[in-house]
Parts: C-alpha cells; structure tokens; sequence
C-alpha cells in the first residue's frame, strides 16, 4: 500500500454497507456508512480544490473530536495536501504559531467561538486565504455544508478529480504535522509521511490480533493529539472499526455505557476519575455493601496478583472469586459496557494501585509507550505479554537500545522524518544512521520489556553536585490517587522540594469519607488533616529513595494544574518553568 488515501479507498470499497462511526444526535446514535463516507470525504476534497488548495499545501483543523475532524482531515490527504491539527484549547497566539509556522493556506474551524478566535491574527497571515466553519452561523463565511455542495458540483462535471489526486501521492510525502505539545519552548511540527503511519499501523496489526479489539471503539480524545490520530482513527480505517464520536469528554462514561465498546484507548486521567467515581459510590454506601465490595475488591487483588507471576490459582481461591464478580465485580465491567476486553493507557505513568484495581475486576490495562516522533507507540503491552508498570517491549521491525547515559533511542520506519522549519533541531534529534534520540530515559530488562524512569532535560542537578530524576520521585507520590500532579524543584538548590496538585475527584471522596463534604477546592487544601496525610504520603515515598533525592518540604496547591491556564499541555504534561514561575514566591520560601 503506496499512501493513507489508498488505505481509505480499500476501506470504503470492502465495506461500504458497513458502519463507519456513530454520531449521537438528539440522545440518539446515528450511523454513517463507509459508502457515505467516501462520498462526502471526496466532496470535501473537490470543495477544497475548488478554493485552490494543491498536494504540499498546509491545511490546518481547530475543533473539538467529531466527525467533520475527521472529515477535514481525510480530504486534505486524499489531495495530498499536508493536515495540521490544532488543540481546541489553545490560545490564539498559541494558534497563532502553528498556523503561521506551518505556512497553512485554509483553516477548518468549528465554530463561531473558534472563528472569532484566529479572526484577528488573519492580517499577520497572508497565506491564510480559506475558513471553513462545521457549524455555520451566517452567509458571509464558508460553511462545511456549501464546501461539500462546491465539491459535489465539480465531481458532477470531473468524477475522477479526486481520483487524479489520490494516485500522484508518494509514500515518502508529508502526510500530516502534529505539534507537540512544547513542555519547554514552543511547540514543534513533527513531520509524519504516509510511510510512517503506515508502517505503525502494520506493526500494530502483527501484535494486536484482530479479535483482541473487536468491532467497536470510541472517539473522545484530541485528533490532534497523535494517539486519537494514528493508532485511533487510522488504525480505526485500517480494520475497518465502527467508532463512536463522544462530544462531551465529560460525560465519556455515561456513553460508554451506551456504545459497550470492545476496547478503549485512554490517558491515565479517564481511569483515574472512574476508579474516584467508584470509590464514592463504596464510601457512601451501606456498610453491608461497603464490606462487602472491599472483601470482593481483596479477592479479585490477590487473584490479580498471581496472575502477574503467571502461578496457578488455588481451587479456594477461584472459588471466592467466582463469587466476587457474581456479587460485586461484575458492575464495574458494567460500568464500561460490559464488553470491554482491554484497555490502552498511554502518555504518561498511571498509578500501579488503579492498574491492580481494574485487573481485580476483570479489566487488564494495557501501557505503552511513545512520542509524536515515532508515529506514536514503539513499544506495547499485550494481552499475554505485560508487566504493570513497564510499557511493554519494542513493537515488530522496530530497534529498542539505551545509550550510556540513560535515554532511550528508537530505530524504525515509524521514525518521523524531521521537524518542520527547524533542520538543527532535527540534526539533533536524529542520527546519521537513523536512530532517534527520544530525550526520554528509561531501562531494559532482562526479557526486553521497558521500563520508563524519567526525561533526559528534566534532570535536577543538587548544589551538591547529584543528578536526580524528578519523575522517579513524582510517579512515587502519584502511586495516591489523592495526588493528581506532584512537581519536584530542586536545581542547584542545596535539598528538594515539591509542589503537590489534588485530584478534585478524589478529594471529594476523601470529604464524603471522613465528615468534610461539599467544601470548595482550596478549602480542602487548608485542612489539617488533609496537610497530615499527604505528608504521609511524602514520608512513604521518601523511604524508597536515597537520601539526596528525598522531599524536604511541600506544599499543596490552592486549586489543581490546568491546560487552561497553561500549567499543562493538552496531554496533561506540566510545563515546569511555567509552574516555576507562577509559584516561585512558594519555592524561593522553602529555602529561605
């Protein structure tokens, strides 16, 4: 296979009765086929032709996940023109950037709110000729609808205008650019050809068997987040998986319930407000039913347990359990749709607690680890292959190797192929002989499984002249649920210090439990009590670390990290010079 518009073309001819995706319209699922996807993606291609955009031209996506994203996206490739998605959340200077950056010619954009948004910074970008709204609101701007209306008038007169396109575009051709999120700096555009997406893809299907994912899934993540894009909406194409779009990721279990998906992709952050979700409902219930969950809970753990070890389950033991999801485990598969066979967590560490947790009830989380660089995983877990709190091991036609001082370099077609407008960076980035420099640090075991131990330009550097890593000793303080994001400080200071950010979900079930509820955030955060238990948990993670590395002091923050506020990146990252700088009054005081 040459390039993603051919893979979509296969798609649509194999199953075009099929169900594509499930859009949700007045509580109800609507479906769209493959046949009605092709048509429309091809209409929006020829719309998109018609206002002068040719293969190589950038075209950037600003919305929220939702069928018109992938619409836009689809059409830009099937002409072999370049995507570049946006996250909704950014900033218009942010917007800025990457729209000036990538030299992009037309701009899809959802709404009126995010039209308004790039509306003035239009007089800086002269290349930026086209806006096209999913939900127009008047006549004077360019609706997705009067798009496709264009396109399917020029089909009309040309039907193989599209077509011609589709066969010009080479393997080795810019497919799409994705920034990454910028923890330091400005974001980067991270150049993916056809080949790189499709090699990952390959990959993937040699690992993952078919029926270990089912026929259907869920949309709800950033497509612009190369997740959502590559291993989710390709990878969707690919097999030829119905998938659901949820509109609002606040409500994403609720319509779990509704769509009973068979396998589910998420970051950390999903399972972490399911397992708080869950903890509530036991907390408050009758103390009956709460023993009787935390018996069914012990049971299911010391069952997960000797399945880690791959040892036999005692005849007492499988006894107990059966009884156990009989009685109590059983509703939390519920919870997912019941039909779940596993989940993906990626991006960042999720606590060993809430893995065990899931496990105990029947649900095996699954981690992996990669970048944008790599076309995102180059290592996986697998059903019969996982160790919990490794990433897995490096995928199919993919070299693992750890360099001498720790970081982790990547070799494979899934490899990007530079960044865009930045060749020193992107000399920096890549050897001559191909490997890729993740600027992540990590460990291999003795049977080739990863372990991931921290990020290379993170590194603190005592006024005693040690290195630690700061992420060894956050994932240490996040193992509590209660601790959403803990921040080690520390750089040429003489100890280190930590700002600790509280799960609003879990704080709540902490109120509900010990006679405190229904207080705001930082209410919470004054407490005694609350002050008491997460020095606990300091005190717990100091013992497992060397004495230069251990916390001296902390303090809780008066309300949680935000993207928002820029003290995340839309993967949930935290930006240390930004939190740096936003509490140095706090850090400077510890070492005065």
């Amino acid at each position: 296979m040459e390039n993603l518009a051919e893979l979509l073309r296969e798609r649509c001819q194999a199953d075009p009765n099929k169900s594509a995706f499930l859009v949700k319209e007045l509580d109800k699922w609507r479906e769209i086929t493959w046949l009605q996807v092709d048509q429309m993606v091809e209409r929006v291609a020829a719309g998109l032709l018609s206002c002068g955009i040719r293969p190589g031209d950038r075209l950037a996506i600003l919305g929220n996940t939702r069928l018109e994203w992938t619409l836009s996206d689809l059409a830009a490739i099937r002409i072999g023109a370049v995507s570049v998605g946006i996250y909704q959340t950014l900033s218009p200077d942010q917007c800025r950037y990457i729209l000036e950056d990538s030299g992009t010619k037309a701009l899809f954009v959802e709404n009126r709110e995010q039209r308004e948004k790039v509306a003035p910074l239009l007089k800086d970008l002269p290349d930026l000729k086209t806006i096209i709204t999913w939900d127009a609101d008047d006549d004077r701007h360019i609706s997705m609808e009067k798009l496709m209306q264009t396109g399917k008038e020029s089909l009309s007169s040309t039907p193989e205008l599209v077509r011609d396109y589709e066969s010009a575009i080479r393997s080795d051709q810019i497919a799409i650019i994705i920034y990454t999120s910028g923890t330091t700096g400005p974001p980067k555009g991270a150049c993916l050809t056809h080949k790189n997406i499709l090699a990952e893809l390959e990959q993937i299907n040699q690992v993952f068997n078919p029926d270990d994912v089912g026929e259907i899934m869920m949309f709800f993540l950033p497509l612009s987040h190369v997740g959502e894009r590559v291993p989710g909406q390709f990878m969707r194409i690919a097999r030829g998986i119905t998938a659901a779009y949820v509109r609002d990721i606040n409500k994403v279990l609720d319509d779990i319930a509704e769509i009973k998906p068979t396998f589910f992709g998420s970051v950390p952050r999903i399972f972490e407000k399911a397992y708080a979700r869950i903890q509530n409902e036991v907390n408050n219930a009758s103390p009956l039913k709460r023993n009787l969950f935390r018996w069914a809970e012990n049971t299911g753990r010391q069952v997960s347990r000797l399945k880690q070890k791959k040892e036999p389950i005692p005849i007492g033991l499988k006894i107990r359990y059966n009884l156990a999801d009989k009685l109590v485990l059983h509703k939390i598969r519920d919870l997912f749709g019941g039909r779940v066979k596993y989940f993906l967590s990626s991006s960042a560490p999720i606590a060993l607690d809430i893995i065990e947790f899931f496990h105990a009830c029947g649900l095996l989380i699954l981690e992996a680890y990669g970048q944008t660089e790599v076309s995102c995983f180059c290592t996986l877990s697998l059903p019969d292959s996982y160790r919990f709190g490794s990433v897995g091991k490096a995928m199919p036609d993919t070299e693992l190797r750890i360099a001498e001082d720790g970081e982790i370099l990547v070799k494979g077609e899934i490899v990007f192929k530079k960044y865009l407008n930045q060749p020193d960076l992107t000399a920096n980035t890549l050897t001559e002989d191909g490997w890729i420099k993740t600027g992540d640090i990590g460990r291999l075991d003795e049977d080739g499984f990863l372990w991931i131990t921290g990020r290379k330009k993170e590194i603190i550097i005592t006024s005693g002249g040690k290195n630690v890593t700061p992420s060894n000793i956050e994932f240490l303080l996040m193992k509590d649920p209660l601790i959403e994001a803990a921040m080690v400080h520390g750089d040429r200071r003489n100890f280190l210090t930590a700002l600790i950010s509280l799960s609003p979900d879990h704080i709540a079930v902490w109120g509900e439990k010990t006679g405190y509820p229904g207080l705001d955030f930082e209410a919470y955060t004054k407490l005694p009590e609350m002050l008491e238990l997460v020095q606990k948990r300091v005190d717990e993670a100091n013992l497992a670390l060397a004495k230069f590395e251990t916390i001296k002091k902390f303090a809780i923050l008066p309300r949680p990290l935000q993207v928002e506020t820029g003290e995340l990146t839309p993967t949930m990252k935290i930006r240390r010079k930004i939190v740096e700088e936003k509490y140095r009054q706090t850090l400077d005081s510890f070492y005065e």
